[in-house]
């Protein structure tokens, strides 16, 4: 997955110039750069704050910044503390400005499906908006790690953080960078039934990064609809599917869904249904820092033979113990290996 553009570079040179600048200083003014290039003055760290996008607020929170939340998105609910907070929103497209304003925020948190005519009128009312980069692209994910820690002044466990997840996505580009082709194991990924995502999606790059090649990729639109008959003539050598946001992530839902691919009139014949090669993974695995996790699983589903040193069950039950604070109670990928 390489850097799409050069948002990060000035966001690490800006960083640069603000690196400590609010250490042991409660509430000193800032200047960040935000995943649109824009300059934002915010409080560090803000004494309140309204996050609006899932992946920020699980950043917060490992910055010590739960009891500064004050307002979130519907889906801002892990960890598990977030979900008594007072919703706002869906996500930060939906956000109602009226009810977020109510709770005096220092600055609203937000990704970019905010609408500019909102962020202009929460900005309008006084309260900065900071605007974060995609949940589930590595490059963007480290330069919100960087955003964030710099906003709550915690650079040093920013960067053990992005030091933690490098290493292990280091290990997945080396192993993986030079396999021939017919080492890939050709992949068909659901997002929904008979939905996949092709070239320049962030799903096409995690599975070209782990090693495999997604049957979608020359597909002319980003996200087609595609037919049983179709996946059928690829014939994938695995399938990965996925639960819905709303599921809970449990064996036993995990489970059902692969049953019911499994099962599916069509798919019965792929080469993947056949060998037993059909995983199903819970959405919430690859938002934010824990996008790792959900790597390690793609790339040990695709080569168990190259990954069998690593057990991406034992990391993310480790970034949630050492970054997040929590022991691990849910399952998000089945078979986990």
């Amino acid at each position: 997955m390489k850097m799409k553009n050069s948002r990060c570079i000035l966001l690490a040179v800006m960083l640069l110039v603000c690196m400590g600048a609010c250490e042991n200083v409660s509430g000193e003014k800032i200047t960040l750069i935000d995943s649109l290039n824009r300059s934002v003055e915010v409080s560090c760290p803000p004494e309140r704050i309204v996050s609006t996008t899932a992946s920020a607020s699980e950043l917060i929170c490992i910055f010590g910044g739960l009891d500064n939340i004050v307002g979130r998105d519907e889906y801002s609910t892990f960890p598990y503390g977030l979900a008594k907070k007072p919703v706002v929103g869906s996500y930060s497209k939906t956000i109602n400005v009226e009810l977020a304003l109510d709770m005096q925020p220092d600055v609203v948190i937000a990704d970019s499906s905010m609408l500019p005519e909102t962020i202009k009128q929460i900005e309008d009312a006084g309260v900065p908006v900071v605007v974060v980069g995609m949940n589930c692209e590595l490059d963007s994910i480290i330069c919100n790690i960087r955003v964030m820690g710099n906003m709550m002044g915690d650079q040093k466990k920013a960067e053990e953080l992005i030091e933690f997840m490098q290493k292990y996505t280091d290990i997945i580009r080396e192993r993986t960078k030079d396999l021939p082709e017919s080492e890939k194991p050709l992949v068909y990924h659901e997002c929904k039934e008979d939905k996949t995502n092709s070239d320049g999606t962030p799903k096409d790059d995690h599975i070209d990064f782990a090693g495999g090649m997604n049957i979608a990729h020359d597909e002319a639109v980003k996200r087609p609809i595609v037919s049983k008959e179709w996946v059928l003539e690829k014939n994938p050598d695995i399938i990965i599917a996925k639960l819905s946001s709303s599921d809970p992530d449990t064996e036993e839902a995990l489970r059902l869904k692969r049953d019911e691919v499994i099962s599916r009139p069509g798919l019965k014949e792929t080469k993947a249904v056949k060998n037993g090669t059909v995983y199903v993974y819970h959405p919430f695995l690859r938002r934010g820092p824990r996008l790792v996790g959900y790597l390690l699983y793609f790339a040990k589903w695709f080569h168990p033979d190259l990954f069998e040193d690593i057990d991406p069950t034992t990391v993310e039950r480790e970034i949630l113990q050492e970054f997040y604070g929590v022991d691990s109670t849910g399952t998000w990928a089945y078979p986990e290996t």
